[in-house]
């Protein structure tokens, strides 16, 4: 029996006041809303004069923030991938077998991961949990509400007429189930018999079903009871397919067994859009923001959720917990705006949308009388790069509040007892004025002086320069900046380019695209030679390929130079080397042909010799003592691998010293110290619980992208969001780069990186010179690169909006003065033109735009 406290708080009134308020219903949010609960539910919802708030009710005044539904992740591996994400924690697949219908993810859910809090603190409140992708048929998911103890508090069902929905089915087709094979010698190892296994298995559920139904005595088979589950419309079929004749093999071996599906990823559906809406197929969508990771992943377009939606399909946003995180699941969702979604519409497709898919709209999705009270409270609009989660609610209570847990929305939540996360960096956002117009000149093209010039006209030109950002007109000829003006001016005989924002060319100082390619095949992946620990003569010049279609997405994402390096399999993974987006080949690319050296520190470069970090460091000593005493040897047989190590040892090139934790990081000082190296530190995931020791010795860091997967392994479980603020606060020479975590994405869009520093304080010009000017000098190219100035190489990125939220667009890039990407011309090509092998191929191999 329930004491009489838990009755009355569980009665208790809580009205929410002087709130804008997005219903999930109408298109258009309440202004000066009250949100008014009680006993767990939605008692009263409206404008302030027509809300009745009862005498004795608690009243909380949010003085204009938002508030929205409760998200609902429609596929989610939360608690059955726990974090950290190591052996022990992964439930997510059973791989004894192909086809796995008994199994239940119910039975592996931990109700303590971590991930749990982290979703509620992402304003996440109700989940579809479920077994992964490897088999044909993966096994039963789970609908819950992270509120609770234990699973059984967690789980909910949903209703459909008079039916109890009991949950999910997870199935997969394409090339997760057919890699089931690989090694085993079993089937299946094609498309074909994945689906021959699914029809087979259903086929069986069918009879026993009909054996069951006749009244015949049969043996319990609990294998296919939720087979038949799925044939009497109790349970949905929740189905992992990519390419678009893989979400209709699935949609036909639906119609063939009578049963409910929901299509997962979904990543092609806008060449079936129109099938799938006169199917009245729902889909649910993993939204990454960059293409690449494997084949049948190519087809991504920023546009595909706009796309089903405006031909009728029922469209929602998953978060694929950990591919994307929880805790940004808004962000995930700021990217269908981008490809052309409505506000209106993305809200619904994280909230109401998701609810109807898992026959949970009953109670939750959206903000109505009646509804279970789950929602959230954010400090601004739910789409904007700046805004995060304050509160969470679920059935009236708060499972979420950032005064007192913002470590498991901003990281750091399993900090040793007694360390403290750094304190809040206070937030910009306001947006930047223009400065007033100056005396108009005019230019003509045709006079020698501008004869061949471009001008770029922007309300804000940041320049990263030491004059800061103003409006005005960028001019330039020949590759380089001829003048930089303030104000508008009149041109005649020349083209013209307006924005609303321009900034430098972004500058990725640390990552490995041009050696690891989008395909995620052997043929594209020349970033780890696993031959040798010692790789130190290898050179990431002898490796890049200047036509990955992955340098045009992100000459198509304003990143115009990338400082590609080894990858980080080795403890000496070799050397790097700076490159141009724009290169034909790899010798018009390379502007620093051959620079850094690499060294791994960490679970990376522990294999199978060195096996710790004892050995990995051991190795790195000898190496640079070995070099030393070969240096010093006079007429020494040539050893290319010492020979490689002499320019960092004589202080010529830096070292990258690739470390997460905060031991490894000192680690590296120590080795730096020892040999009188120049380090860096790259991914500097812990950096901001060694700030003094960073700032003493001087040392710049490359932070690894700010959305990083906290917890995707014992070395990124301290991952925090403010590194960069936090760092750069205190005088450490910081820039962001977008890294590389394997799998999916094969690379990040590096100015969202950067926008999340600022969404974690970082200084919106600061944030901006961290990928521009700072990595220019870091890299040593800052005579020509990083800064709009007279004299610079015209590398130019051209915007329609704040280059930091995630649903501006970039409108041009503009390389050494001339265009290489136009969003325009992009526009005109049919979807299917638009993806990433078809577009890409290099500089001058554009199939269809022009360039």
């Amino acid at each position: 029996m329930p004491t009489v406290s838990a009755s009355a708080a569980a009665e208790k009134v809580i009205a929410f006041k002087n709130a804008t308020v997005h219903t999930a219903v109408d298109d258009k949010p309440l202004q000066n809303g009250t949100l008014v609960i009680r006993g767990g539910k939605i008692v009263d919802l409206g404008l302030a004069p027509d809300v009745n708030i009862p005498a004795g009710a608690e009243v909380i005044d949010l003085k204009g923030a938002v508030i929205i539904p409760g998200l609902v992740d429609t596929h989610s591996h939360v608690g059955v991938a726990s974090r950290p994400g190591v052996s022990a924690n992964n439930d997510l697949s059973e791989m004894s077998g192909p086809v796995q219908p008994g199994v239940r993810a119910i039975d592996s859910f931990n109700p303590d991961d971590p991930g749990i809090r982290m979703a509620t603190a992402g304003g996440v409140t109700t989940a579809n949990v479920m077994p992964g992708s490897g088999n044909v048929i993966g096994g039963q998911t789970v609908y819950v509400k992270y509120r609770g103890r234990s699973i059984e508090e967690m789980r909910v069902t949903g209703r459909a007429g008079e039916k109890e929905i009991v949950g999910g089915l997870k199935m997969a087709n394409g090339e997760n189930p057919k890699g089931y094979g690989r090694g085993k010698g079993v089937a299946p190892f094609t498309r074909m018999k994945v689906a021959a296994l699914q029809r087979e298995t259903f086929q069986k559920a069918k009879e026993y079903k009909a054996k069951i139904d006749a009244g015949t005595k049969v043996d319990r088979d609990v294998a296919l009871e939720p087979l038949v589950e799925v044939l009497e419309g109790k349970r949905t079929v929740h189905f992992h397919c990519h390419r678009a004749d893989d979400l209709l093999t699935a949609v036909r071996i639906s119609e063939e067994f009578g049963f409910e599906i929901v299509l997962q990823h979904a990543t092609e559906g806008y060449r079936v859009a129109d099938v799938l809406a006169k199917k009245k197929v729902p889909v649910s969508l993993t939204i990454i923001d960059s293409p690449g990771g494997k084949a049948e992943t190519m087809g991504l377009l920023e546009e595909n959720a706009a796309v089903l939606n405006k031909a009728g399909v029922t469209v929602t946003i998953n978060t694929d917990d950990s591919i994307t995180e929880s805790r940004f699941m808004l962000r995930s969702a700021a990217i269908a705006l981008r490809g052309g979604m409505s506000e209106a519409e993305a809200l619904k497709a994280v909230t109401i949308n998701a609810a109807k898919l898992l026959h949970l709209d009953h109670r939750l999705g959206s903000l109505t009388k009646g509804k279970d009270a789950d929602f959230a409270i954010l400090s601004g609009d739910p789409f904007s790069v700046h805004t995060r989660v304050q509160q969470t609610w679920i059935d009236g209570q708060k499972v979420f509040d950032e005064t007192t847990a913002r470590a498991y929305r901003d990281g750091g939540f399993a900090l040793p007892a007694g360390e403290k996360l750094p304190s809040e960096g206070v937030r910009f956002g306001e947006g930047r004025r223009p400065v007033a117009k100056t005396e108009n000149r005019t230019f003509d093209g045709n006079t020698a002086e501008l004869k061949g010039a471009i001008a770029v006209q922007a309300d804000h030109i940041h320049t990263a320069g030491p004059v800061g950002a103003f409006a005005g007109t960028v001019i330039a000829k020949d590759g380089k900046v001829l003048h930089v003006l303030r104000g508008e001016h009149t041109f005649k005989n020349m083209p013209v380019y307006k924005a609303k924002h321009v900034t430098p060319g972004l500058i990725d100082p640390f990552c490995s695209v041009g050696l690891s390619g989008a395909w995620n095949i052997p043929a594209d992946q020349d970033q780890d030679e696993s031959s040798d620990p010692n790789q130190s003569d290898l050179r990431a010049l002898d490796g890049f390929n200047p036509r990955e279609p992955l340098l045009d997405f992100l000459q198509a994402n304003g990143t115009t130079v990338v400082h590609a390096t080894p990858g980080r399999q080795n403890p000496i993974g070799g050397r790097g080397g700076v490159f141009r987006a724009d290169g034909a080949t790899v010798d018009s690319a390379a502007i620093v042909p051959v620079g850094s050296l690499v060294v791994n520190l960490g679970e990376s470069s522990k294999g199978k010799t060195p096996t710790s970090r004892m050995g990995v460091a051991a190795l790195v000593r000898k190496a640079f003592a070995d070099a030393q005493s070969y240096q010093k040897q006079a007429g020494a047989v040539k050893n290319a691998k010492h020979d490689a190590l002499i320019p960092a040892l004589e202080g010529k090139v830096p070292v990258y010293f690739a470390a997460h934790r905060k031991d490894d990081i000192q680690t590296a000082l120590r080795l730096a110290s020892e040999f009188k190296l120049k380090p860096v530190i790259a991914l500097g995931t812990e950096g901001y619980r060694m700030v003094e020791e960073l700032k003493k010795a001087g040392v710049p860091v490359v932070v690894h992208p700010t959305m990083q997967r906290a917890g995707g392994s014992m070395e990124t479980l301290h991952s925090y969001t403010g590194t960069a603020r936090v760092l750069e606060e205190a005088g450490v020479p910081v820039t962001i780069c977008t890294g590389f975590e394997g799998y999916v994405p094969k690379t990040r869009v590096l100015r969202h990186e950067a926008a999340m520093a600022v969404a974690a304080g970082m200084r919106e010009e600061r944030a901006l010179r961290a990928i521009t000017i700072n990595a220019a000098k870091l890299l040593g190219i800052e005579k020509e690169y990083g800064s709009i100035e007279v004299g610079k190489v015209a590398d130019l990125v051209l915007y329609d909006g704040d280059p930091f939220e995630h649903a501006t667009h970039v409108t041009q890039t503009i390389m050494r003065g001339k265009v290489v990407y136009d969003r325009a011309d992009y526009l005109k090509l049919p979807f299917e033109r638009r993806i990433l092998p078809l577009i890409g191929g290099g500089s001058g191999a554009g199939c269809c735009m022009g360039w």
